[in-house]
């Protein structure tokens, strides 16, 4: 996979670095998402459909409807870079993940098919960013407000990710992980 260098930091809003500062910069973006897809597979494969669908508090979403909110997400950052790249100027706007989630229903969604949805969703991830040239990924546009370029997009989408697998570990399988 292609190297896809750290953005600056005028290439995302600041409500991003705490994603893209948690990325290991010596490894290529594109591995670390192959490498979490990989890993994350693994993990949710061996955990319950009652864990899957359980939240560790009221009012908080199950593992399901995260894995669906990282397909989401994954997917609106994906479509931010495709029409950066394609010099789109149309200002891309914010979206509601909790409606997102409220609306996906992923509880009633087989955890084989959800899964199978997560791998079509990162295989789709890394042949679009793989398949990109060194100015194409510094193409940028405007995203709720912001501006972003499309190589932050791809570090975003795994900062995200590993955000939220370390919320999994630590306050859904806490009991695993300690």
């Amino acid at each position: 996979m292609k190297k896809i260098s750290k953005p600056n930091y005028n290439e995302y809003a600041l409500y991003y670095e705490e994603y893209i500062e948690s990325i290991d910069s010596s490894v290529s973006v594109l591995n670390q998402l192959k490498k979490n897809a990989k890993d994350n597979l693994t993990l949710f494969k061996t955990l319950s459909e009652e864990i899957l669908q359980s939240a560790y508090a009221e009012g908080k979403w199950s593992i399901k409807d995260i894995i669906m909110h990282l397909i989401d997400t994954e997917r609106v950052f994906v479509y931010r870079a495709m029409r950066f790249v394609r010099l789109d100027k149309t200002s891309q706007p914010f979206f509601d993940e909790n409606e997102f989630v409220k609306n996906a229903g992923a509880n009633a969604i087989s955890t084989k098919n959800l899964l199978k949805e997560y791998t079509a969703c990162r295989n789709f991830t890394l042949a679009f960013f793989n398949n990109l040239n060194a100015q194409q990924l510094k193409q940028s546009g405007v995203a709720s407000n912001f501006p972003m370029s499309v190589r932050a997009c791809a570090w975003i989408i795994c900062g995200h990710e590993m955000h939220h697998l370390k919320i999994i570990k630590e306050r859904y399988l806490s009991d695993f992980f300690s």
